[in-house]
């Protein structure tokens, strides 16, 4: 019998059977006998060490399944395991709700909590969790569809590696779970449609409605599935398709003024400002500059392009009253050089962010016509219409072609005419009208499959905090679907806790990686028009001690 360790102090725990019912066996009514204990063993938790000794019973009855001896458990520990569950839930909290990878959780575990804990032992844990919330998911997603009685279906595909098999995920959007996560080679029609009998199956309710984006395979496939459900096309791809030659010209707006002002000699020159007087004057210039094309923006509303050209606008507004000073012969032809070069570049690109912001101002007016949702899809459709026969009588004036059966796609690039991409639109809303306004005609439909997207996203993210840049997609192919599953449960130390005590089912080891990247990065303030830097007060003293000198 093992003996109780003479560095654990506090008192030894005991199991015992507890019940409401008294000492009976809960499966057959017969009495309950002790058998014996197990002498005792180490709990290491986040409050110390315990000594917990473990009594074992058995059923009278030799003819019931809890013949055998079993044990009492104690509350909050798992059966031969040495941590207790509040190490448990730290550590699950820590990797999947947190993103940390093992090596780190070690290192907080004994910072925190002054526990010793293995990474082989963490890697275990998560593991374990991985398994335990599988089964925690499948039953409460069943449980949940089965009470609302009917799916709506949302379905996506993402293919991290190159001639890989792509993971496609398929969703309820009424309870927000994840069904069905599959790793296939292809998805042609026909296995799609077998995909969906598969999921009406497994849940025995019906597929009511499906959300996608507008792939000729999913849109075949739920033709071929049921042609009598709704379809909807996701919005967000939408606009993303009609978005996409505006962001091919901002792109090369932005690649075109990056390059201009990184050839400008105080910006090349920059680190040469501590030995070379000139260039340490206008050293809060060059970082006005690279703060300038530092832009970053979002897919719909701000374009680093246009903003790169306008805060290079705003800097040659700021410079000019310096050309009043009375400066020394060397910075006043460096200051005009300067501002001469800016000029030559602003006017250079000014057509192209014209282009752009034209394009720009047709592409609000067709979002917020999509974004009226609290109508019918009668009113949308008339006022696409509308936008549609705007951009048709452009095209007729000019004498070119504006009939959406008779143009063909163009990949979306900066070389595209203003002409051109209004066809592309044309040819866009044709194509996704079957699908496009179906969601304003039924509350229970969502307008976008934006959820899948923000979900690839995230396990994306979550194996990047893991493993660093590299490797991300061959593991994300090999996890993502299980992943996919984890990401709906609530991470609290209570429920982590109850999920884990469900489930004794054992999880084969999976090999994974490790890889730590670390990166040092400068980030530059780029909305220099709305956020003072304090580079021009530091230009503006540098000229005011040169007029005193």
């Amino acid at each position: 019998m093992p003996a109780k360790p003479h560095d654990i102090h506090t008192a030894t725990r005991y199991t015992y059977w507890e019940s409401n019912k008294g000492f009976t066996c809960p499966l057959c009514g017969s009495s309950l006998q002790h058998e014996y204990n197990n002498g005792g063993r180490r709990v290491e938790t986040i409050k110390g060490s315990l000594w917990v000794v473990t009594n074992y019973y058995s059923c009278t009855n030799r003819e019931c399944e809890m013949h055998d001896a079993f044990p009492a458990v104690y509350p909050s520990v798992l059966q031969r395991k040495r941590f207790d569950l509040d190490v448990w839930a730290k550590v699950i909290q820590h990797h999947f709700k947190h993103n940390l990878n093992y090596s780190l959780i070690v290192e907080l575990m004994w910072d925190d909590w002054n526990v010793s804990i293995s990474r082989g032992t963490v890697k275990h844990i998560c593991e374990y969790f991985e398994m335990a919330g599988k089964q925690y998911m499948d039953e409460k997603v069943l449980r949940e569809v089965k009470s609302n009685g009917k799916i709506i279906l949302s379905l996506d595909g993402a293919q991290p590696v190159k001639n890989e098999p792509s993971l496609w995920v398929f969703s309820d959007r009424l309870t927000g779970h994840t069904l069905l996560a599959r790793n296939l080679e292809s998805a042609p029609a026909p296995q799609l449609k077998e995909i969906l009998k598969e999921i009406e199956e497994l849940y025995e309710v019906s597929i009511v409605a499906v959300i996608s984006d507008k792939q000729r395979n999913i849109v075949n496939a739920v033709k071929a599935f049921n042609p009598n459900i709704p379809h909807v096309y996701c919005q967000y791809h939408f606009l993303t398709h009609i978005v996409e030659p505006i962001a091919a010209k901002d792109s090369h707006l932005k690649t075109t003024l990056k390059k201009a002002i990184k050839t400008l000699s105080i910006v090349v020159n920059s680190k040469m400002a501590t030995s070379n007087e000139l260039y340490k004057i206008f050293l809060p210039i060059s970082e006005e500059l690279k703060c300038a094309i530092s832009t970053r923006g979002d897919r719909f509303e701000i374009f680093p392009g246009v903003e790169c050209h306008d805060n290079l606008t705003y800097i040659v507004e700021k410079l000019i009253p310096f050309q009043s000073h009375s400066l020394p012969g060397k910075i006043s032809r460096s200051l005009e050089a300067l501002i001469n070069a800016l000029n030559k570049v602003v006017s250079k690109t000014q057509l192209l962010k014209d282009e752009i912001t034209s394009l720009v101002s047709e592409f609000e007016q067709i979002r917020k016509i999509f974004g009226k949702r609290e109508n019918r899809s009668g009113y949308i459709k008339k006022h696409v219409k509308k936008w549609v026969y705007k951009l048709q009588s452009r095209l007729k004036r000019r004498d070119l072609e504006y009939d959406p059966s008779k143009l063909k796609w163009q990949y979306p690039s900066y070389k595209l005419s203003c002409e051109d991409i209004w066809q592309q639109w044309i040819r866009l809303v044709k194509s996704y009208e079957r699908g496009l306004f179906v969601a304003y005609d039924d509350e229970d439909l969502d307008f976008t499959n934006n959820a899948k997207e923000q979900l690839f996203h995230k396990s994306k993210h979550h194996f990047r905090a893991l493993l660093g840049n590299e490797n991300i997609s061959r593991i994300f192919l090999e996890h993502g679907g299980l992943y996919s599953r984890l990401m709906d449960i609530e991470y609290s130390k209570k429920n982590v806790s109850s999920i884990l005590l469900a489930c004794e089912t054992p999880l084969t080891e999976s090999h994974r990686k490790r890889f730590t990247a670390q990166y040092a990065t400068i980030k530059r303030t780029w909305r220099i028009r709305e956020i003072d830097t304090g580079n021009f007060i530091k230009f503006k003293k540098n000229i005011l001690t040169l007029e005193k000198t």
